[in-house]
Order: structure tokens, then sequence, then C-alpha cells
């Protein structure tokens, strides 16, 4: 008789396991089917933690799941696409990379230039423009074959624009720049407002009234409405000299029972030129000044909202105790590190955004959104690092700067005293 093979029993099936077959896992003997050799370390692990790919199995270090398509593979074969880890076929087939930020997304995200460049939603939205007559994008510096002269400054074509003077939302104008600033320091707005009827008639007014001032634009989060966007003005520009503006939207609210406030939709967002802060960390200090207050500009605000979000700067450490950190609000606004739904959204090349405003047809309540605006800019301009240390950037320090200068931002400083008594799980309905 010849030499019998020597077997031993698998540890979790009990199968007897010929000598040479057996695998050791926890200093317990196993088969085959119950425990596994990774392949990229040769660490032995149990089968139903291994992650399979073709003929090869790795550990969750090793290896990992695509997140796209959920097979396994090897994590140095990994790409990341958006917020997800991907394998190579879904990479090849269903991803893009953005040429503007050096991104990958996912291919349904993706826009294209008729220059063949291809960008992510967000730079699509910095770089490009669209021409309804062509069906096509077209670079903020060129123009397509069918544009007019316009005289709004638009270099968005005529027929981009419906007969009601609503442009689609993708139309970028050319900025016509109202007054002057020693700083360089520009405010332009965006307000979203809603139509129960008369839509057609109001923006056919608007668009005509607001000429050069302002210009009309679709937005999908408006269920019958437009957006309200104006061309960019000093601070002193929209208190002395915009009365025509002021006039056009109180007569949209009154006339044409036009609504912002009393929505759920409408929001009131504003740009700050990027020019009109001194330094790097002047933008820095006008940013924390913002988060640091973060209730009480929720207050003044009138609501909270997903798409300006507040706890955007806090990242967590590894014992999940967070950390408040703007690094990522203040850098290189190219690389899109901040996120636009953010209550301060850092992602455009010119301009810094506050979107956390509710939005109203008042033309006080907007003047005061602009006076707030204005004055974070200016106090922090000037602070310290020591002011900071004691305590400049805490609302009542900033109170008593409004206070001091009441007759540079009146309606800001009218509104002081309610604040603190704002339920914003309850704003108060306004006839705006």
């Amino acid at each position: 008789m010849g030499d019998e093979i020597e077997t031993m029993s698998c540890y979790s099936c009990t199968v007897d396991i010929a000598e040479g077959d057996e695998l050791t896992h926890n200093n317990n003997t196993y088969c085959t089917d119950c425990v596994r050799e990774c392949d990229g370390c040769s660490t032995t692990i149990d089968s139903d933690d291994a992650i399979t790919t073709g003929d090869y199995n790795y550990c969750t270090d090793c290896g990992r799941i695509c997140e796209h398509c959920s097979e396994g593979m090897a994590s140095d074969d990994s790409y990341y696409v958006g917020d997800e880890y991907w394998c190579d076929s879904c990479y090849t087939d269903d991803s893009f990379y953005c040429e503007s930020c050096s991104e990958n997304y996912n291919n349904r995200y993706s826009y294209y230039t008729v220059e063949g460049t291809t960008y992510c939603e967000s730079c699509n939205e910095d770089n490009n423009w669209y021409c309804e007559d062509c069906d096509d994008y077209h670079s903020n510096d060129s123009s397509c074959e069918n544009e007019n002269d316009n005289p709004s400054g638009s270099n968005c074509c005529r027929s981009s624009r419906s007969n009601s003077g609503i442009h689609d939302y993708s139309c970028k104008p050319s900025p016509i720049f109202k007054g002057n600033d020693k700083h360089g320091l520009y405010l332009g707005f965006e307000l979203e407002t809603e139509y129960s009827r008369n839509i057609e008639s109001a923006s056919a007014y608007a668009s005509t009234a607001l000429e050069g001032l302002a210009y009309l634009k679709h937005d999908g989060s408006l269920s019958n409405g437009f957006e309200i966007v104006t061309h960019p003005h000093t601070h002193l520009t929209y208190r002395e000299n915009s009365a025509i503006l002021w006039n056009t939207i109180e007569k949209l609210r009154t006339f044409y029972d036009g609504r912002s406030w009393d929505t759920d939709s409408c929001g009131l967002h504003i740009h700050i030129s990027r020019k009109g802060f001194s330094s790097g960390a002047h933008l820095h200090r006008f940013i924390a000044l913002v988060y640091h207050n973060a209730p009480t500009m929720m207050k003044f605000a009138g609501r909270k909202s997903r798409f300006a979000r507040f706890n955007d700067v806090y990242t967590f450490d590894e014992y999940d105790r967070p950390i408040f950190s703007l690094k990522h609000k203040v850098g290189n606004p190219d690389r899109h590190s901040s996120e636009r739904y953010s209550a301060v959204n850092t992602q455009n090349k010119d301009t810094i955004e506050l979107r956390f405003f509710r939005g109203t047809m008042n033309t006080s309540g907007v003047l005061s959104a602009l006076d707030l605006t204005q004055a974070m800019v200016e106090y922090t301009r000037e602070l310290r690092l020591d002011d900071v240390k004691l305590g400049a950037l805490s609302w009542e320090w900033f109170a008593d700067y409004v206070a001091s200068n009441n007759g540079l931002y009146p309606d800001l400083y009218s509104r002081l005293d309610k604040i603190q008594s704002v339920d914003i799980n309850k704003p108060v309905k306004a006839d705006a």
C-alpha cells in the first residue's frame, strides 16, 4: 500500500483537508473555502471578508469595492471620481476629467464647450455661457456666430432671452460697473422672486425697466418666477443712486403680486468682488466673522437652509472631535475645495458669495443685507491678530462698530435691536 495522505479538519466547516492545502488563520487551520490568502500582501483573511476580482482575492487594505458598479478591485487600480472610488472599467467608460479643476466626475455631470474642453458643472458655470440659438456652450471670453449687439452689455445671444425678457440660467452678461470705490469693492445681488400670475407681463416690464442695471434669469429652484441679477454696484450707489432699481422691485411686489420672503423657494444672494479685499488675511477675517456668528447671521437672514450651510467649516480629528478650519475656503478658488451650497461660497473666481439671506422684495430688507455685507468687509479690513484675540470677531464688537457708523449703514442699524428675538423656525410673515 502507498503512503496515505495525512489529513486534518477545517476549524470552521470541519471538512478534511489534505496536508499542504491548509491555511492558517488566527492560529487555527482552515480550508481554502473558508479562508483565503490576500494576493496583495499574502495575509490570510476570512472568505466572507475577502474582496474578490477575477481570480484574485484581497483584504480590505489591498482591495476595495467599486462604488459605481459594486465589483471588487485592487486598491492600487482604483480611481477617485467625485467623492467615490471607482474601478478602471467604470472610470474609463463612465467618468470624465474636468480640465479646469483637474478632478474626475460622473459622466452625467459633464459639460462640453464648442472648443472641446471638458468642464464639470461648477467650472462650466464659472467659465462658460449657454446660447439657446445654437444650443451650445461658449467660453466667457468668446461669442457665438449668432450673437447680436445687446445694449444691456450681455454676451448672450438675443435668442437666449424669451419674449418676456428672461435669460437662460447659464447666461453671463459682461458686467457693467456702477459707481467708484477706492478699494475696488463692488456688490451684486441675485434676488429670487415668485409670481402667482402675471409672470409674463411682470418680466417684460422688469427687463425693460432694469435695462443696464440688472437682468432676469430662469432658476430651476423656482416654480413660477425669475431671478433679478444686478450688475456690480458700489454700496453707496445702491443707497443713493438706484431709485429705478428699488422702484421696479417695489412695483413687481405691489402691482404684479411678486413674492420672495413668503415662499419656501426664494433666497437673496450677495456677491462681493474679490478685489475689494486687501489681502488673503482680510478675506480670512471676513469669513471668520460670518461663521463665528452663525446663529446671529441666520437670525438676521431670517432662515436656515441646506443651500447655505454653516457647518462646512468643520472637519474631524481621529477622535471624531470637530475642528474649525477656514483653510479650504480662503485658498485658490480654481481648486473648488469649498462647497458651493455653503453660507459663504468661495468657488467663484472673481467674487465671494453670501447665500444665507431669505429673499425679500422690501427695499429696506435688501438694503439691510447690503449694509451688513459692506459693514463686515470694512470692519474686518483693519483688524489685526491682537484685536481678534481680544474678541473682535464677536457680534457684540461688530454691533458696536455699526452703531458708531450708523449713518453709513442705516437699514442695518435699525434692525440691530430686533435680531436676537428672531425665531428662524417661525419666520415672521412680511408683506414682501
